[in-house]
């Protein structure tokens, strides 16, 4: 039970940094009277950074986690990145240890409207399992992102990482900032 109250604040707190995004990003295009936030900020093409925090969970053990992430957005509906993610110390395979993971993904983006997009994800990441080599495997997820300033955007999102037999979900907040 405990685990589940973990996740579900964490759950509450990406939402609600979600709303506040959203909220600024409105309150931002009316005051400058641009009305088309949606091609001004890390939805239009080129290049991104980005980092965020979130929390993880696997087995019977969660931790918080961090992550960073470099991307180009080919157009509004899709966007190829690199991220290095630190899961943190959490129990894989009956082994508590740090768990690192690194990798490439496929954003595939539904624009809702100028300032608010939803997404899916997949890809494939190369992970540290504790006691055991380097290995590579998939990913998935899907999350949300809103538009909070011009080039500026706060996404939401959750993410399955697999590792063979086991895997590691994780929710997670970032700041993105486009170039």
């Amino acid at each position: 039970m405990k685990t589940a109250n973990r996740i579900l604040c964490a759950a509450g707190l990406a939402l609600g940094l979600a709303g506040f995004a959203n909220g600024a990003a409105a309150q931002s295009a009316g005051a400058s009277g641009d009305a088309n936030l949606y091609n001004q900020t890390a939805f239009q093409r080129g290049l991104y950074v980005g980092g965020g925090l979130g929390w993880g969970w696997a087995d019977d053990d969660d931790d918080w986690t961090w992550r960073g992430m470099a991307g180009w957005r080919l157009n509004q509906y899709l966007a190829v990145q690199g991220f290095y993610a630190d899961l943190a110390d959490i129990t894989v395979g009956g082994v508590s240890d740090n768990v690192d993971t690194y990798g490439g993904e496929l954003l595939v983006s539904w624009p809702v409207s100028n300032d608010f997009a939803v997404y899916g994800k997949g890809g494939i990441h190369n992970y540290d399992r504790p006691g055991d080599d380097r290995k590579t495997s998939w990913l998935g997820g899907a999350g949300a992102e809103f538009a909070v300033a011009e080039r500026t955007s706060v996404r939401t999102e959750w993410t399955h990482y697999d590792m063979d037999s086991d895997s590691v979900d994780e929710l997670s907040a970032a700041l993105v900032f486009g170039f």
